[in-house]
């Protein structure tokens, strides 16, 4: 068996060194949810940190969370619609064949 060449150990090496940062990151492998019960505070989270990793948008810490809140709101306000339509539909669409309680006559 040969010996790993300079190039090949310094790669295992940057490779150890990725998986040591990410694991420190992560609590080896925790995940976020297990840190942050509410979904709205998770949410939040995952926005801020987004607007807060995007270069384009230059916005400052408060800017970024204040902004957070705002488009949390907004997304949650189009899935109420989106589920309150699709329940609705489905309300709808049981009764258009035949009523349950003559559906065996």
């Amino acid at each position: 068996m040969t010996t790993p060449g300079p190039e090949k150990s310094n790669q295992i090496g940057l490779i150890s060194a990725i998986a040591d940062l990410i694991a420190s990151f992560t609590d080896n492998g925790k995940p976020l949810r297990s840190y942050i019960n509410h979904p709205q505070e998770l949410g939040v989270c995952i926005i801020t940190a987004g607007l807060l990793a995007n270069d384009k948008t230059m916005l400052n810490t408060d800017d970024a969370i204040k902004s957070s809140f705002e488009i949390y709101r907004k997304i949650q306000n189009h899935v109420g619609q989106y589920q309150n339509m699709t329940l609705a539909s489905n309300v709808e669409q049981c009764f258009v064949e035949r009523p349950p309680e003559v559906e065996h006559d």
